[in-house]
């Protein structure tokens, strides 16, 4: 008996190590996920202030940072969400960042300026109040070249293989695009311009 009961208690020490190792390895890639987005909110603010100095000709487009290179600054503040958008949606990039879609449109341009992030990863979860954000609300993008208004039209929940989402338009508009739980599905957030201010 003596046996089976110090057997039990050596189980149950290493399934409680097992789990502290767990929490401590997402612990530690939410630290440097948060990092990696500091740094370049940090960078991208200060390019982004240099930026409105007359003499400045610059293009949006900025050279990488730390090999990511960055769009845009996207607030919703229904939502308190502030994230650095970068260029691409490979997993490189959407494990830290939100990434947009490589042929949508640029912020403010017309055509659909697509973004895409997770709603839970162990390292992010940048939209995962995604799902709450509503028809009115803002979305606040700026870039060097100014800081966009997007309002929210229409929240919904597709299939991945409906791609039509991502399809070019004829006007300013906005795509969020992120997975449902248990990621079968994508929900979709999309948006119109409804205001540009120059920096």
């Amino acid at each position: 008996m003596d046996s089976v009961g110090k057997f039990r208690r050596v189980v149950g020490v290493i399934l409680i190590l097992i789990g502290v190792g767990i929490i401590g390895n997402v612990a530690y890639k939410k630290i440097v996920t948060s990092n990696k987005q500091n740094e370049l909110l940090e960078v991208f603010e200060s390019q982004l202030a240099e930026a409105k100095n007359p003499d400045s000709s610059e293009p949006v487009s900025l050279e990488p940072i730390n090999g990511y290179t960055p769009v845009a600054i996207m607030e919703i503040p229904s939502i308190k969400l502030k994230q650095p958008v970068v260029d691409g949606i490979t997993e490189d990039v959407i494990k830290y960042f939100l990434g947009r879609f490589p042929e949508s449109a640029m912020p403010g341009q017309v055509g659909n300026f697509a973004v895409a992030g997770h709603r839970v990863s162990d390292y992010t979860d940048a939209f995962i109040n995604l799902y709450k954000v509503k028809v009115g609300d803002e979305v606040i993008v700026t870039t060097k070249d100014g800081r966009y208004t997007y309002e929210v039209d229409n929240s919904f929940i597709v299939d991945p293989d409906q791609v039509e989402v991502l399809e070019a338009a004829d006007y300013e508009k906005m795509t969020l695009v992120t997975c449902t739980i248990g990621s079968k599905r994508r929900v979709i957030v999309t948006g119109k311009l409804i205001g540009k201010e120059d920096l």
